[in-house]
């Protein structure tokens, strides 16, 4: 007797018997009657699929001879660039202690081409770039603008850390000097600008009187206008003829009027808004940079309530060991 098991629409196996008369659904027979036996019984069978490493999509057409030796290649590939990326960044530190920064500075250039996400040569790197922080400022020029983020970013958070970590007395000096540098500045800049809003002030009540009195004349001109027009055809004589054309004429020149001391009144309101920022005189813009500089070395100087806890530790667990 002849027996196949095939699956059905919904993946269930279905065993199949032939008899003289053709195939009998046996699963569904014993389902009806409830006798199933242990030999209808079938185990479910569960397939893994491994994750798919970077190079499988190469592994493809290869046999498994050729697979290994490339997998085999490839690892040999990345530990010399490992070990050449670690020369590199050992030479660069000897330089940084030997004081030749702008040839520390080409080495870690040459090691983040090989792994531009390192802490190791992104910290030596600026180290040389700033000649090992005696200019902190070297770094801090390309940020200034846009800001801690965007630092944190291209540098990544593990270098900024280490940073932090190595040179906090110099980001606090620093920080000290701009604070300094800003305070005579921005009481200079709200003198000046104090002294500006006051003649600005002035000028927009000025402004607002001439234009409050030219557009009521312009307003004042065009009804009558209106009226006078509305009686042109109430007599044969016409007389309002020539009051309605005169009266009009007065109002196009009152409008023209109205229109100027409406433009001066912007303008006016334009000064005085912008007397309100800071980056609107020369000293403003200065007092700008300095505040983004600040705010990036205020940045540099903090240390997280997680730090200070796992300094604290490490402090409490030096002393214990002493």
């Amino acid at each position: 007797m002849e027996e196949r098991i095939i699956d059905d629409e919904y993946g269930r196996g279905i065993r199949l018997r032939k008899t003289q008369d053709g195939y009998v659904d046996v699963t569904d027979e014993l389902t009806e009657t409830g006798d199933e036996s242990e030999d209808f019984k079938y185990d479910e069978i569960a397939f893994e699929f491994p994750e798919l490493e970077e190079d499988d999509e190469d592994l493809v057409s290869l046999s498994p001879e050729e697979a290994l030796a490339l997998r085999k290649r490839k690892a040999e590939e990345a530990e010399n660039k490992r070990r050449q990326y670690a020369h590199i960044c050992e030479e660069g530190e000897k330089l940084l202690d030997s004081g030749s920064f702008h040839a520390a500075e080409l080495k870690f250039e040459t090691a983040l081409k090989l792994d531009p996400y390192t802490k190791d040569a992104i910290v030596g790197y600026w180290r040389a770039k700033t000649a090992n922080f005696t200019n902190p400022d070297a770094l801090m020029d390309e940020y200034a603008e846009i800001g801690i983020e965007n630092l944190e970013g291209d540098l990544g958070y593990e270098a900024v850390d280490a940073l932090k970590r190595r040179y906090p007395e110099v980001f606090a000096a620093r920080l000290e000097e701009l604070e300094k540098q800003k305070e005579p500045i921005q009481a200079e800049v709200l003198e000046k600008r104090e002294n500006r809003r006051k003649v600005i002030s002035e000028k927009k009540k000025k402004a607002i009187l001439r234009f409050a009195v030219s557009t009521a004349i312009a307003l004042v001109l065009l009804i009558a206008t209106i009226v006078l027009g509305t009686k042109i055809f109430s007599t044969r004589e016409g007389e309002f003829i020539l009051p309605t054309i005169v009266s009009g004429a007065v109002f196009v020149v009152a409008l023209i009027v109205a229109l100027v001391f409406t433009n001066k009144l912007l303008n006016v309101v334009r000064m005085y808004r912008l007397n309100e920022r800071d980056d609107s005189t020369e000293l403003g813009r200065k007092l700008v940079n300095l505040c983004n500089y600040i705010e990036l070395y205020e940045e540099f100087t903090k240390i997280t309530v997680a730090e200070e806890t796992e300094e604290t530790e490490e402090t409490d667990e030096t002393h214990l060991a002493e």
